[in-house]
């Protein structure tokens, strides 16, 4: 199994930190698992240093894992990206517009009376 880092800090029931390296970075929402090969979980965020990045592991229900341990990326598990967002009301157009619906350009000049 590949290397996906050791666990530097264990955040409330869910939520692991692990520090990893640039070398042998493992892609986002892949699964992680522990030395016995038991699913400890998903990475869910990736950030730090370029040099020794952290990773955040959001764990699955009742998984015991302590400062220290060493988790490695389970093979043959092929990340699930996260649903698209829905877009936000209060905007027109259709697909991906980011304009608001002001009716013209916030940056029309000032007509001088």
């Amino acid at each position: 199994m590949k290397f996906a880092g050791e666990v530097t800090a264990v955040l409330g029931r869910r939520l692991l930190v692990l520090r990893s390296d640039a070398g042998q970075l493992p892609p986002l929402y892949s699964e992680v698992a522990d030395a016995e090969s038991r699913t400890v979980g998903k990475i869910v965020d990736l950030y730090g240093s370029v040099a020794r990045p952290y990773l955040t592991v959001l764990c699955n229900d009742g998984v015991l894992a302590g400062v220290g341990d060493s988790l490695y990326v389970v093979p043959g598990s092929k990340p699930d990206l996260p649903k698209k967002r829905r877009q936000v009301s209060g905007y027109r157009g259709e697909g991906d517009s980011r304009y608001p619906k002001t009716g013209g350009s916030i940056w029309k000049k000032k007509s001088r009376n």
